[in-house]
């Protein structure tokens, strides 16, 4: 009878050892958002950037990717009355440590992507492939260190908004160097495709949509068409959605897409 007692015991110490450290797993937030180069489309001198910096304050995402962002250029002069740096100025505001990734050289400075992030190092600018001309596009990176020192690399990207071929090889491009980094991987951004396309399918299967595995369809993208176009994605064999939002703010022609995720097995 001791012994049944002593299996059963051990057998409930298993389980309640394998239910505790599934808990014990991090949760963080992720936020991707197009931001319109800091200016708030229905009026295109009122900068957007302190209305941005309160909205990320208050949802506190691990790491934010932003889309369409000007560094130093002419056109931030009309809106800041100064040549500005938005991903600096965000890192002000917030706290958060920033990143700039050009893509192109525009108006006497650059235009690109931007990271903020809580804690993060090696920073990296992938430059992605045109192969049928186009605006130079780009994608930022960075190793992410949650506050359980756990480590995870987390990539922001705006693909072309021109050319369909472009669109494939750039999510070609950037999901291969996902296939080498050392830690989990998450990924997102201003994609310019919706869940019907053909660059859509061409995502590789290892990559889950937070949006479609929430079951959400919301439009992204301020517009009559209302498309989907602006993405959160995740390895399911790493990482699953806790939460998925659009959040209903006027700061941009785009919607901010924050998703909770929990890491089930670094």
């Amino acid at each position: 009878m001791k012994a049944k007692i002593s299996v059963l015991l051990f057998c409930f110490l298993i389980i309640a050892s394998l239910a505790q450290a599934q808990d014990d797993q991090p949760i963080f937030k992720v936020m991707t958002y197009n931001i319109y180069h800091g200016a708030t489309p229905d009026s295109l001198s009122k900068p957007n950037l302190e209305e941005i910096a309160n909205l990320i304050i208050q949802t506190q995402p691990e790491v934010i990717a932003f889309q369409e962002v000007d560094s130093m250029t002419t056109r931030s002069v009309e809106i800041f009355g100064e040549k500005t740096n938005l991903i600096a100025e965000l890192s002000k505001l917030t706290g958060y440590r920033g990143y700039f990734a050009k893509a192109m050289d525009y108006a006497e400075g650059g235009y690109g992507e931007g990271l903020l992030v809580k804690k993060g190092s090696e920073y990296y600018t992938q430059k992605l492939p045109t192969p049928v001309g186009g605006e130079p596009r780009a994608a930022a990176w960075v190793k992410v260190e949650l506050r359980n020192q756990q480590r995870l690399y987390f990539g922001g990207t705006h693909l072309c908004h021109q050319f369909p071929e472009n669109r494939i090889a750039q999510i070609e491009a950037l999901t291969s160097y996902a296939d080498t980094l050392a830690y989990p991987v998450f990924w997102a951004g201003d994609l310019n495709f919706d869940p019907s396309s053909e660059a859509y399918r061409n995502v590789p299967d290892k990559w889950a949509d937070a949006g479609k595995v929430a079951g959400d369809e919301t439009p992204t993208f301020d517009s009559e068409a209302g498309k989907r176009i602006d993405y959160v994605w995740f390895d399911p064999e790493h990482f699953e959605v806790l939460d998925y939002q659009v959040l209903d703010v006027p700061f941009s022609d785009h919607f901010p897409v924050l998703v909770t995720l929990r890491l089930i097995k670094p």
